[in-house]
């Protein structure tokens, strides 16, 4: 679909999305004075919380970054041994590196568990923005006692954990009596090997935990795990599934799957064309490598790649930065030379431009592929809703073995380059 506006975009939002029964939404905000930049003055808070009614199970997938903030350790140690079923989310500060950092997160998820009644194991803080600062835990405790009065819906939810974000990320699904709907927020520090941002699902199934955290880790290798902005894995990433028994209605292990892919493939997608600075979604389909993970990782090479980013970007189809970028993967990947380089075509928005090892290129090749760049390109200035555009598709293929496999990634704009450049000043 396409809009015009970001009223436009949040009503059609908040009249289609399909609600799992059993939950609650709550949002509220404060202002604070950072401890580590007092002169900045003072910086504003967004604080969501999502609950389940009692009998959820809760899992989840969390970063594998080697210095995880406080929230993902306290999410390691409470999802194995208990039904968590309410979090709170703030955005502006990622808690993570800090002398108090997981006594502050317990606190912050006890102030939780008192205002809603719900036992304190069964409750997370979780924490995306400014690594290094301390939470204003005190400013936290006092908006959470009072979150009660200010129940929302899952909208409010998705623009309240937004940092860089240019707009909310909502997704739903509804199969077999069974509803699921996700929110997720994300645009920079985007990598694969977890989940690449924050994310919520939210499902009204009756499913024991071993079976959905099963599923889920699937879904998530299949859906966050194929996506990159900027090749830098964050922190704090973390992606959690909820799962209530509301509805009723038990689902075998595939049709959860079949449930849980399409909301988690929308989000990750729009966390793409969402990513900062972003203005072409460049989709890398990689043919004919029986080793999925060396697949993965030819693939997420090329998204990865500066000069083919920067390429997409100025609407360049300048091909060789790919082929480049295809030769470094396999001689960093492939030290076995399982992959037969001498197969490799090379396709680009319908077009074959490399095949049996040389390009097939000419003027009016170059001009067409310009053409589809520009085409396909978004204006990284406009925010509060997505904007339609086609992605730009690279297919490597080299052979008919394996499964195909997907990276979505993004070009590196100018755009990029100030959002970070300017992130804390």
């Amino acid at each position: 679909m396409s809009f015009d506006s970001a009223a436009e975009y949040r009503s059609h939002l908040a009249r289609e999305a399909l609600l799992p029964r059993g939950f609650h939404y709550f949002v509220t905000s404060l202002t604070f004075v950072p401890a580590e930049r007092p002169d900045a003055g003072e910086a504003s808070m967004n604080l969501a919380v999502i609950e389940s009614e009692p009998g959820a199970v809760t899992v989840g997938v969390t970063t594998g970054n080697r210095f995880c903030g406080a929230p993902v350790q306290l999410a390691r140690e409470r999802l194995p041994a208990a039904g968590v079923r309410a979090v709170v989310v703030n955005n502006k500060v990622a808690n993570v590196a800090t002398l108090t950092g997981l006594d502050d997160a317990r606190t912050v998820a006890a102030a939780l568990a008192r205002e809603r009644r719900v036992p304190e194991e069964e409750t997370l803080s979780v924490s995306t923005g400014v690594i290094g600062w301390r939470l204003p835990t005190e400013r936290m405790v006092a908006a959470v006692r009072g979150i009660s009065r200010s129940e929302r819906g899952p909208v409010d939810v998705a623009e309240a954990i937004m940092t860089t974000d240019r707009y909310p990320k909502v997704a739903w699904e509804r199969r077999h009596g069974v509803t699921c709907l996700g929110v997720a927020k994300g645009a920079g520090m985007i990598e694969p090997n977890l989940a690449t941002m924050l994310g919520f699902i939210m499902c009204d199934a009756q499913v024991e935990r071993d079976r959905l955290d099963r599923v889920f880790r699937r879904v998530v290798d299949r859906t966050f795990n194929t996506i990159s902005v900027d090749g830098d894995q964050s922190t704090s990433d973390m992606v959690l599934c909820t799962s209530n028994g509301a509805s009723e209605s038990e689902v075998s292990e595939e049709e959860l799957e079949a449930l849980l892919l399409p909301v988690c493939r929308t989000l990750a997608q729009e966390i793409v064309r969402n990513g900062e600075g972003t203005t072409h979604v460049i989709e890398v389909r990689v043919r004919g490598v029986e080793d999925r993970l060396l697949s993965q990782r030819v693939g997420r090479h090329v998204a990865n790649s500066p000069l083919v980013k920067t390429a997409v970007f100025g609407n360049d189809p300048n091909v060789g930065r790919i082929l480049a970028a295809v030769g470094d993967a396999l001689d960093t990947w492939d030290t076995e030379c399982a992959v037969d380089g001498a197969a490799l075509t090379v396709t680009i928005a319908g077009r074959r431009v490399y095949h049996e090892g040389s390009f097939r290129l000419d003027g009016a090749v170059e001009r067409e592929l310009a053409e589809y760049l520009r085409s396909a390109a978004m204006d990284p200035a406009r925010s509060g809703y997505p904007q339609e555009a086609p992605n730009v598709p690279i297919v490597l293929s080299f052979g008919e073995l394996g499964e195909e496999t997907v990276v979505f990634g993004s070009d590196l704009s100018y755009e990029y380059v100030r959002e970070n450049a300017d992130y804390r000043t």
